[in-house]
């Protein structure tokens, strides 16, 4: 037995490491799922053709029981280990078969059932990110094996089923059964197949040049609905940027309740986070799909026609999806917003460096690196080899890898054909190497002086001067003529490289880039340098921002820095800047913990804003600066339910339980409702904010305890990760850990063991 075991235990090793010796070419298949068993089941016919001789064939089916195999119409031997199947006959190089596999599953992964069990939105949503959907369905999940497929599933006739490709028609299986056809005629791998099944109403729209484009939303939120703010600009502009015509029959966008992540750009049938994106007019104003929605469309350029050979290239598909998510923010939401986002990330990845140090064209790097740091580079390429030669290289790309593989050399080497520069300097820092160049400067006289130069770059300056504005590019230290007419001098102007940069100038210099710059970010930059000024040499600058129209992070930064020293001329800064734009007002109520008495009545009109996480962050601060107005203050927004989250509901009722002698009769019937979001019939945001709100204000019961182990269970990480840090720090307080402790005896045996080690180790 041993030595058969370690056999076998050597065999799977070997079959997981080599290559599979075939190409799928077709799949055709009939999936039944029953979504309260969260069982998968189905027949499936691959056509395939073999590369070379082989006595075996093997697919990827982690946790999936084979029942059957056929090659033709003969039965086959197979056996399996615990992740691949491998199908035991003389298969001849060049011949094209047909394997005929009947299993059965309940996967762990990749297909997930959400409200079955616990209420709620019921749906079924599949997600293969990797090589995942071999868990409900065996494949070979190699991303360079691209096939199309054939799905007819069957589901309750009460729900609608989403997939890849075009929707062929519905068909009644029995009473309660439903049969939904989908035709995916265009090749894409494994990875990037679709199934999702739910409660939804179809909105259909067309793009200029005639794909048909389905929203998905849920019938109940259709009233006041603004996730899908303008799909058809965003489609076409996406497409217009590419300049390669969108490649598949049509596109769908499918929300799906305790997502794992943003979004994911199944072929043709992008799903995302109905939790977070799904918003009314109000929620818009704080959180938005626009972006999102642009970077999973990139991908079905990026990644879905032409997919990357290794992980080593994943940065071909995030790197440009977020670049092109970002000319979309800007086309939609404008210039300064788009600079903003930018120079955050920027920030935040010069400030990782010494802990990020995987490069971007390498396995593993971070998603700081692969999206954020990738989508600078990208406009940084751009930039480098000019507009007329990125376009080509663009088009050429698609052209040549269409619906297949390519590689970063393979990019590297159309980047030569293009332009005849494969840039190597280029490449060697910004994908093979994670540190950002740095540069330390200083005016010094009529000069500019480069302390430090760490990659001997040339970098770009802007001189402002009485009469004129012009560029420089230097890499060493320089004179500055006509010195005495300059009014500043602005290093890498529009943050459009990503440098990490020190300039002590003088501060006259620092004045008139925040007064001057002709770009809202280098104005930005330099108001945050002024941060350690006293206030008698910046109030003056401030008033002067207060005066004329900024965009809002100038006026949150000015917020930041007076609100510790309220004096009378900043009391009348703040209530000047009440009467700008909704973003304004929203920093006014995140940030000001004192709320001056003159500003009173100001700040209560917060609570009218049409934002939830302005109307939230007043209520908060307004109930604590002013307790004698805390009943009237709750009155008046008692009928708010707030957004998508509940968060300011969570808000108000957590308020009204804690205030002295407010509606006591009802107080029963607020902690209910408070609770209850922490059930498995809500999704997994709403449960994150409830789990947070009652942790705060220490209403913890029996009910909430299993709420918690309930969550703690759950798929998501993002929940299951908090839920289990909440239980752990209840479990150290002696009056909860009896209830913990009960309440784990009543779980099913695996859980119970695992919250047994997981509490006491």
């Amino acid at each position: 037995m041993l030595r058969f075991f370690l056999l076998f235990f050597a065999t799977g090793i070997m079959y997981a490491q080599q290559p599979k010796h075939y190409d799928l070419l077709h799949l055709d298949a009939k999936i039944n799922i029953n979504p309260y068993q969260k069982k998968v089941s189905g027949k499936l016919i691959y056509r395939l053709q073999l590369l070379k001789n082989t006595d075996s064939i093997v697919f990827d089916a982690p946790g999936i029981n084979i029942i059957k195999v056929k090659t033709g119409c003969f039965k086959t031997p197979f056996h399996q280990t615990d992740k691949l199947l491998i199908i035991n006959k003389k298969y001849k190089k060049d011949k094209t078969y047909k394997l005929q596999i009947t299993y059965q599953a309940q996967p762990h992964k990749a297909m997930y059932f959400t409200g079955w069990q616990s209420g709620g939105r019921k749906q079924v949503w599949t997600q293969g990110q990797g090589k995942d959907n071999s868990h409900w369905l065996p494949t070979n999940s190699d991303q360079n094996d691209k096939f199309t497929w054939y799905f007819k599933i069957s589901f309750s006739k009460d729900f609608r089923v989403i997939s890849n490709g075009q929707f062929l028609g519905r068909k009644m299986q029995n009473d309660s059964i439903a049969v939904s056809e989908f035709s995916q005629t265009k090749p894409a791998p494994a990875y990037l197949m679709f199934i999702g099944a739910g409660k939804y109403a179809e909105q259909k729209i067309t793009t200029t040049n005639g794909t048909p484009v389905y929203n998905y939303q849920y019938p109940d939120k259709l009233k006041n609905d603004k996730t899908y703010y303008k799909t058809k600009e965003i489609f076409d502009a996406v497409a217009n940027e590419i300049g390669v015509a969108y490649p598949w029959q049509n596109y769908k966008q499918i929300p799906c309740r305790d997502f794992l992540y943003g979004g994911m750009e199944n072929v043709s049938a992008t799903s995302f986070n109905g939790d977070r994106y799904i918003v009314d007019s109000i929620d818009f104003n704080d959180v938005n799909f626009v972006n999102v929605s642009a970077h999973e469309l990139t991908h079905q350029w990026f990644g879905d026609l032409v997919t990357g050979k290794s992980s080593a290239d994943h940065w071909l598909h995030e790197a440009f999806a977020t670049y092109y998510a970002r000319l979309i923010d800007r086309k939609i939401f404008g210039k300064a917003y788009t600079d903003y986002q930018t120079y955050l990330y920027d920030r935040q990845i010069i400030a990782h460096q010494k802990t990020d140090t995987i490069p971007l064209h390498r396995p593993n790097a971070s998603s700081l690196t692969y999206y954020q740091k990738g989508a600078k580079i990208i406009a940084m390429l751009r930039q480098e080899i000019g507009d007329q030669a990125y376009k080509k290289l663009i088009k050429t790309y698609f052209k040549r890898f269409a619906f297949g593989n390519a590689g970063t050399q393979d990019f590297k080497h159309l980047l030569f054909e293009v332009t005849g520069d494969s840039l190597p300097q280029f490449f060697k820092i910004w994908f093979e190497d994670y540190r950002i160049p740095k540069f330390v400067l200083t005016q010094r006289y009529d000069s500019i002086i480069f302390k430090e130069n760490s990659h001997q770059l040339p970098l770009d300056f802007l001189v402002i001067t009485d009469k004129n504005i012009y560029k420089t590019q230097q890499s060493t230290s320089f004179k500055l003529p006509d010195f005495q007419n300059i009014k500043t001098i602005i290093a890498n102007p529009d943050n459009q490289k990503l440098y990490d940069i020190h300039f002590t100038k003088p501060d006259i210099w620092l004045k008139n880039q925040i007064l001057h710059a002709p770009d809202f970010i280098d104005r930005y930059r330099a108001l945050i340098q002024i941060r350690d000024w006293n206030f008698n040499r910046k109030d003056a600058i401030f008033q002067q921002l207060i005066n004329r129209k900024e965009y809002f992070p100038v006026y949150k930064e000015i917020i930041q820095q007076i609100k510790h020293d309220l004096t009378d001329q900043h009391v009348q800064m703040l209530s000047n800047l009440f009467q700008k734009d909704l973003k304004t007002r929203q920093q006014l109520a995140i940030e000001l913990d004192t709320i001056p008495a003159k500003l009173k009545t100001p700040y209560k009109s917060l609570l009218d804003d049409a934002s939830y996480v302005t109307k939230q962050s007043a209520l908060w601060h307004y109930w604590v600066q002013f307790p004698a107005e805390r009943k009237a203050i709750l009155d008046k927004t008692q009928n708010l339910k707030g957004g998508n989250d509940k968060a300011f509901r969570m808000t108000w009722l957590s308020l009204a339980l804690i205030t002295k002698n407010y509606k006591n009769v009802e107080k029963q019937g607020f902690t209910k409702e408070l609770i209850a979001y922490s059930s498995p019939h809500y999704n997994m945001l709403i449960r994150l904010n409830a789990f947070e709100m009652l942790m705060q204000i220490q209403l913890i019961n029996a009910d909430v305890i299993d709420h918690l182990l309930d969550a703690a269970w759950h798929f998501n990480w993002r929940l299951h990760t908090s839920a289990r840090r909440y239980l752990k720090s209840l479990y150290q307080d002696e009056n909860y850990r009896p209830i913990i402790q009960n309440r784990i005896e009543n779980l099913p045996g695996k859980q119970r063991e695992f919250f047994r080690k997981y509490l006491n180790k």
